[in-house]
């Protein structure tokens, strides 16, 4: 990134055009000069690389397939920040689905992990989309929505880290509830995030979110059930569990509508997952205990309405690491940048599309072991 921020910003000291350097599109590279940096008039610069144009930059979506194309060296450094930030999701992925026992040393780079590329996709979309020549156009990798999606999901994973992490030590069931709460929300947003795009292109991506979110409310009322319990609501207590297993059985169903959903990304079978194999159990054996004791000791009734989960509590919530932009190299001298020459051409610009070769993707294997952890979380 250091060597590729010269063909973006101009180096100190070059020689410089007072001329406003234009926007180019790939339409008018073919009539324009490669572009001149702005100077303040004492020689320094204050504008663009006159090499930022000089090459056109094709890379493949990550939804879809299709290929996308600008003149641009920006470009080119925001697709190369995603795919480090893609990276970073699919090394979680594959450290938090050893059939080992996952480590302390490993759960916090999956957790790191996730919380970094969050901040990739968030520097992306507040702090470089707007300095593109060219509009990204709708369902691709640099759209908002899509940037927007991704950062969430990040972080929403990353709070699935802190919320197992919180069930194997076996912290209070009031935080566990509430941290669940949180992580239903995260989901439901990044799912309203893309809810506006093609269907055809998003609607896999939108299952999963749909069964995350509905999941973990199940999660959250069965834990809330269990914190009413310990405080001699029988009544209440009973509500959420009954709630839980209903929210259980609608996530159960959103995990088989996703597996056979068609879109872009690998296979999954969620309900397969030991992280949701052991909900059910678990919720219908609480269920049991609190209808039993209701019934001998509290003789409360069930209320219709749903007890509130007390979500004020802010421990364990994951937050993006800020992306830390790279200093431009040293080796690009204003020797080296003005040894770059510029000139006309009257070429005519090809309009044909770039062929790029496909690379396929190296499923993240899904072990029939169970984890050998209480929760049996991985990221999927």
């Amino acid at each position: 990134m250091s060597y590729l921020e010269g063909f973006i910003t101009a180096v100190e000291d070059s020689k410089t055009s007072t001329d406003q350097p234009q926007q180019q599109t790939g339409e008018d590279v073919g009539k324009l000069t490669l572009q001149e940096t702005n100077s303040d008039g004492a020689g320094k610069n204050t504008g663009q690389s006159k090499l930022r144009n000089a090459v056109k930059i094709t890379w493949t979506n990550s939804l879809g397939g299709k290929n996308i194309s600008q003149n641009d060296f920006l470009f080119e450094q925001i697709n190369m920040l995603f795919n480090i930030a893609l990276w970073l999701t699919k090394h979680a992925a594959k450290l938090s689905s050893s059939s080992d026992e996952i480590s302390e040393d490993d759960a916090k780079e999956v957790h790191r992990s996730l919380r970094e590329a969050a901040g990739i996709f968030k520097h992306i979309e507040d702090n470089m989309l707007n300095k593109l020549y060219e509009t990204p156009g709708d369902g691709c990798d640099l759209d908002q929505r899509i940037l927007s999606a991704y950062e969430i999901q990040c972080k929403a994973e990353a709070q699935e880290v802190t919320l197992a992490r919180a069930i194997e030590l076996k912290h209070t069931t009031s935080l566990i509830a509430a941290l669940s709460l949180e992580t239903s929300r995260l989901f439901t947003t990044a799912d309203d995030a893309i809810k506006s795009l093609d269907e055809k292109l998003v609607m896999k991506w939108r299952k999963y979110f749909q069964f995350k979110s509905v999941f973990y409310q199940s999660y959250a009322h069965c834990y809330n059930g269990n914190a009413l319990l310990a405080k001699d609501k029988g009544g209440e207590a009973v509500r959420s569990l009954k709630e839980s297993m209903a929210l259980f059985q609608k996530a159960d169903s959103l995990a088989k509508e996703y597996a056979k959903t068609k879109g872009p990304g690998v296979v999954a079978k969620p309900q397969q997952h030991p992280f949701f194999l052991r909900l059910g159990p678990i919720v219908h054996r609480i269920l049991e205990k609190t209808e039993r004791e209701n019934g001998m000791i509290y003789h409360e009734k069930v209320p219709e309405e749903l007890p509130e989960i007390d979500s004020k509590m802010k421990f364990g919530l994951a937050n993006p690491v800020e992306y830390e932009v790279p200093v431009r190299t040293p080796e690009w001298s204003a020797v080296v940048y003005n040894g770059f020459v510029t000139s006309p051409t009257n070429e005519k610009a090809n309009d044909k599309e770039d062929t790029v070769k496909s690379v396929k993707e190296i499923p993240v294997e899904e072990t029939d072991k169970h984890p050998g952890n209480t929760t049996g979380c991985a990221i999927s």
